[in-house]
């Protein structure tokens, strides 16, 4: 009974020390908006001279959305890797303060991270009014059933995309591509024309959708003319809307999700 009593208590010391340990690992500027503000701007000043603004790649590796590695490293591990650098590829060590390193660390973290589990600056309850308002989203977006069928379903959007992803793709729309949403005008042999965009393709008929939602089957031997945009359909907001307002569109679509998130988890 002693013996099993000692193991028990060594077992529970032990279990203790290991979670001590690991709360030691874990990134304290997680979940602070004004950590990983500061971890931006000495991105900014640079980092971002070989990865690119917002950490979309340059010189050096895509850190962003669309890359595996960075998704996959712990926070001590990201830390380790800012602060001791990679010789062999061209990133020199980092001599700044520890705390300065964590919150650096934070924002790398953050470009992955999906918005929402993110902390967001923007104000979401102005960035609502913008979507269904001045931004008029809601002609080809919806979101929860409501709204138009042209462009993607943004109803989980926050929970599947980084908040510089979807920053992205309202500055600068279909700089991530636009598979699946391309824009045609189609005229029919019959002399019909329809406009939309094109969801499905192959060498012998393709799919339709046009404004009103509806799904449009045609053959390409039907077909006599057929204009492709080449740009996205989706305006560019980044000059109709202030920073304020894009900030806070950022955090509604941010806020868009099908399931529960924990922010700041680690």
């Amino acid at each position: 009974m002693k013996i099993a009593a000692l193991f028990l208590v060594s077992l529970a010391l032990l279990a203790q020390h290991v979670q001590d340990e690991d709360k030691k690992k874990r990134n304290p500027a997680i979940g602070n908006p004004q950590a990983i503000a500061e971890g931006e701007k000495m991105f900014n000043s640079g980092c971002a001279g070989c990865h690119g603004p917002g950490g979309q790649g340059g010189r050096g590796p895509n850190l962003a959305f669309g890359r595996v590695m960075w998704h996959t490293l712990t926070d001590e591990q990201t830390f380790q890797l800012i602060r001791d650098g990679v010789p062999n590829a061209g990133m020199p060590p980092s001599s700044m303060p520890e705390e300065k390193l964590w919150q650096l660390a934070a924002y790398v973290k953050s470009l992955r991270e999906p918005a929402a589990e993110a902390p967001l600056q923007g104000n979401a309850d102005l960035g609502k009014e913008i979507f269904w308002g001045k931004g008029r989203c809601q002609g080809c977006h919806s979101i929860r059933g409501s709204g138009g069928k042209l462009g993607p379903d943004l109803s989980n959007v926050g929970g599947t995309r980084p908040a510089g992803y979807i920053r992205m793709a309202i500055v600068e729309p279909g700089s991530q591509g636009s598979k699946g949403f391309e824009k045609a005008s189609i005229t029919l042999k019959a002399g019909k024309k329809l406009d939309g965009v094109i969801k499905n393709r192959n060498n012998y008929s393709l799919q339709l959708l046009d404004a009103k939602g509806d799904l449009h089957l045609l053959l390409v031997k039907d077909i006599a003319a057929m204009e492709i945009a080449k740009d996205s359909m989706m305006p560019a907001l980044g000059k109709a809307l202030s920073s304020e307002e894009l900030d806070g569109l950022v955090a509604y679509l941010g806020k868009q999700t099908v399931r529960p998130v924990e922010l700041g988890r680690n």
